[in-house]
């Protein structure tokens, strides 16, 4: 993904951003908002009628790059079992031959709840994008790489890091991201 598009609009991805942070917010409990008023419906609007998917993939990426997981990692409370629930989960994808159904059975009950509601649509916006591969370049493999650092990893950067640790930890958490897909996908 290129940083700056000829067609991305700046104001365009902050309006974005801004009616995306708008419709977080709670409501307080006196106000009521006509459906057609409300910031989660200003929000869908705004980005229906989007024209550029650049301004679009710029809003996702500023989303995943200030996404703060719920625990310390990825499918874990702890820090020192960062990936523990991806080792335990491919070794026994493994044993059980690749079943079909396995994504469903197995991961799905290990992971909490809320890591879940977050990849399975991050994993079909994936599928929608990989399915329109030939006509806008992405594979689902480029897409799970450039994604699975930033939805994998609690930890995004280390003082004591080198360039080449920390490419390894994108590159793995990018590689883990295409499994996941891949097992979904099945």
């Amino acid at each position: 993904m290129r940083p700056h598009w000829h067609s991305a609009s700046p104001q365009l991805q902050h309006n974005l951003i801004s009616l995306f942070i708008l419709s977080l917010a709670q409501k307080s409990p006196g106000t009521t908002l006509a459906p057609s008023t409300s910031p989660s419906a200003a929000f869908n609007s705004e980005l229906e009628y989007t024209r550029s998917v650049h301004d679009i993939a710029a809003v996702f990426r500023w989303a995943l790059r200030h996404l703060k997981l719920e625990g310390t990692s990825f499918g874990s409370s702890s820090p020192s079992e960062e990936w523990t629930w991806y080792n335990n989960f491919s070794e026994a994808e493994r044993r059980s031959n690749y079943h079909p159904q396995f994504f469903t059975a197995k991961l799905v009950p290990e992971i909490p709840s809320t890591h879940i509601a977050l990849i399975i649509p991050i994993l079909d916006i994936i599928s929608s994008l990989a399915a329109h591969a030939e006509a806008n370049g992405y594979s689902g493999s480029k897409l799970t790489k450039y994604f699975g650092f930033w939805l994998l990893t609690a930890r995004r950067a280390s003082g004591t890091e080198d360039w080449n640790s920390f490419y390894t930890r994108w590159e793995t958490s990018g590689r883990m991201l295409e499994h996941l897909f891949l097992s979904r996908l099945r």
